[in-house]
């Protein structure tokens, strides 16, 4: 589904600004290091590339949008066996086209949300933020997207940062967002927002400042989640679907792209689910890849001092769209996913005949 352009946020609770005072300690410590170091996508002596960050209220969305596919298929099954019934085998009349109507309009209302989920499958429409971190010239780099309007790059200085705590109005969570604000209009010039409602806003600030303005032996990483990608994801879509899958807290993540029971066990039932949000990922325009970073990156890609697992032979070859064994758990997983879904219509149909 095309989720929706999260808001530009307001300027909640200021914490700090770069390179004011102390970097304060962790609060949650050891899951917020652990959920951190699962949405890096690299890390470097240049740069550090963040995920784009899926939230509850967009998992939401997918979730409607769901249902809404299996109420569809339902919904035309019982249109199928109306029109066949009244307009076929029984004598017709006018009063039967109302129902028939009904259930058309119906299946349009429906059929709406997933339409556009498949519509987003192919389009690969940029939407979500990676955020690029660039620590030798000390700027920050990101895409901002609209609705109708290409995405737009911006480069901006990390030391025009001023970093806010919102808290969402009826939901009880805090996010990160970072500005630049106008020193003397007080207007807002850039606001990017983290959105993501697992994380600690203040530990994500305190490990972006650490990032930044400290050695590489002061970040705190824990490598069993700290797992690099390609930097250009854009080949395969399963590879970028077992990232949504790793991205769950109750999921390790998979290098090596090795055939595991219960990742293959979510593609037989929700692989709908993991494909939208791993077109998210794969669509997601990338700071990394832009001409103006390009040229300012310094590092010659050898001896990293951060502790992270480089990217894999295997997850290489799964995100160019050559790795077997990755192809084999999807389509398989895809088709059992597909098999139990229609019969579930099926059976329905069966009850209600």
């Amino acid at each position: 589904m095309i989720l929706p352009i999260p808001p530009i946020p307001s300027i909640g609770k200021i914490i700090s600004r770069p390179f004011e005072g102390g970097i304060p300690s962790f609060k949650e410590k050891n899951a917020s290091i652990k959920r951190l170091s699962s949405l890096i996508h690299e890390i470097n002596p240049d740069y550090l590339l963040f995920h784009p960050v899926i939230n509850s209220i967009q998992n939401l969305w997918l979730l409607a949008s769901y249902g809404a596919a299996w109420l569809f298929g339902q919904s035309l099954f019982i249109l199928l066996f109306v029109s066949f019934k009244y307009l076929i085998i029984e004598e017709f009349e006018l009063i039967v086209l109302f129902p028939i109507g009904m259930i058309i309009l119906f299946l349009i209302l429906i059929g709406f949300a997933p339409l556009l989920t498949f519509k987003q499958l192919v389009v690969k429409k940029s939407r979500y933020n990676k955020v690029l971190l660039l620590k030798q010239t000390q700027q920050i780099a990101y895409y901002e997207h609209n609705r109708k309007q290409a995405s737009i790059f911006h480069l901006i200085n990390y030391k025009d940062i001023t970093a806010s705590v919102r808290r969402n109005e009826g939901l009880v969570y805090e996010v990160l967002n970072l500005h630049v604000i106008d020193e003397l209009t007080g207007d807002l010039i850039h606001s990017i927002s983290f959105e993501d409602m697992r994380l600690n806003p203040y530990d994500q600030w305190s490990f972006i400042r650490t990032y930044m303005e400290r050695p590489a032996d002061e970040l705190p990483l824990n490598p069993e989640f700290a797992q690099a990608c390609p930097t250009d994801m854009s080949q395969s879509l399963f590879a970028c679907s077992d990232i949504a899958q790793a991205s769950k807290e109750y999921y390790l993540k998979n290098p090596t792209h090795e055939f595991r029971l219960g990742d293959w066990a979510r593609c037989c039932t929700i692989s709908y689910l993991d494909l939208a949000e791993g077109n998210i990922y794969q669509s997601s325009a990338n700071p990394a890849l832009h001409p103006e970073v390009q040229r300012r990156l310094m590092w010659d890609g050898q001896n990293n001092p951060y502790n992270i697992l480089p990217v894999t032979a295997e997850r290489q070859a799964a995100f160019a769209n050559q790795n077997q064994a990755v192809k084999r758990k999807w389509y398989s997983g895809i088709a059992i996913n597909a098999t139990w879904f229609i019969g579930s219509i099926l059976y329905v149909m069966l009850v209600i005949a």
